[in-house]
């Protein structure tokens, strides 16, 4: 599971630094802005998608709507996405990179329990961490926004880096991955299956 993740608002990093500035330039007639340190479910984030054949960042909202009961569907399962009605043709066709500066996981006792113990989890020696993700255009009556794209991470077994304080992660892009993800179909399994992303932990 990922249930919160980060984008610090640090100045020295300049890719989180060009991605504000094409989002505040993007949506400076509208009021909107991205959300920046921890971010919650159905909160508003930039997020990279094509648009036509060409990636662009976007703002769009954490989270799928569950229609007919409260509450949002935050993460799809790698195992299962390509299976599930609500993921199966948004992973064919409409993927997205989450860019973040890490995630947070609470470790887990061995029989489930979560406990008040929280990391900070980041890709070694890289200032940014990309997550996969899919999204859709989904509208919610109890949203008077008018961001209508919804964005789920996927998520996938935890890999020895991360085993010993959570059973899931978030399925890890490297910089130069991002556009292969968002263009090309064959990427997805590789992708989805690939076990060797190393992460850092910090406990925060």
């Amino acid at each position: 599971m990922c249930g919160r993740f980060v984008i610090a608002d640090d100045k020295e990093i300049d890719e989180i630094n060009a991605i504000l500035m094409e989002i505040n330039k993007k949506y400076s007639n509208t009021g909107m802005t991205a959300k920046t340190g921890e971010i919650f479910p159905t909160e508003t984030v930039p997020v990279l998608a094509l648009a036509g054949s060409k990636p662009e960042i976007s703002l769009m909202k954490w989270g799928f709507p569950k229609y007919g009961t409260k509450g949002v569907v935050i993460n799809a399962r790698a195992e299962t996405a390509g299976e599930k009605n609500m993921f199966a043709k948004h992973l064919k066709e409409r993927r997205c990179v989450i860019p973040s500066t890490g995630f947070f996981e609470w470790r887990h006792t061995p029989d489930g329990k979560t406990t008040k113990e929280k990391y900070l989890f980041n890709v070694e020696n890289e200032p940014m961490l990309y997550m996969a993700g899919v999204y859709a255009a989904a509208s919610d009556k109890h949203d008077n926004e008018p961001i209508r794209e919804r964005l789920a991470i996927i998520t996938r077994p935890a890999n020895d880096s991360i085993r010993e304080v959570h059973r899931r992660m978030p399925v890890i892009l490297y910089k130069r991955e991002r556009v292969r993800w968002l263009r090309d179909e064959n990427f997805i399994p590789l992708i989805l299956q690939r076990d060797n992303v190393h992460l850092m932990k910090e406990a925060v």
